[in-house]
């Protein structure tokens, strides 16, 4: 028997979910290629996943921020 087909979570479609790119890490949700991004599907956890980016990102530029040496 073929596995089953999951459907997208977003309410009110039918389509078939994406499988892994589908998948949001965020709300556990599987959804179609229309609603696969946050926005779409307007992720209840959008803002835990912006201010985690907005962390990932700071501790990026920190890391990579030039180091002035005084006294050269």
């Amino acid at each position: 028997m073929p596995p089953r087909k999951i459907k997208c979570s977003f309410s009110d479609c039918k389509s078939a979910a994406q499988r892994i790119s589908g998948d949001c890490a965020f709300c556990q949700g599987h959804y179609c290629n229309n609603h696969r991004l946050l926005e779409d599907h307007k992720c209840r956890n959008l803002d835990d996943c912006k201010k985690e980016a907005f962390e990932q990102n700071a501790m990026q530029l920190n890391k990579e921020r030039t180091q002035v040496i005084k006294g050269v």
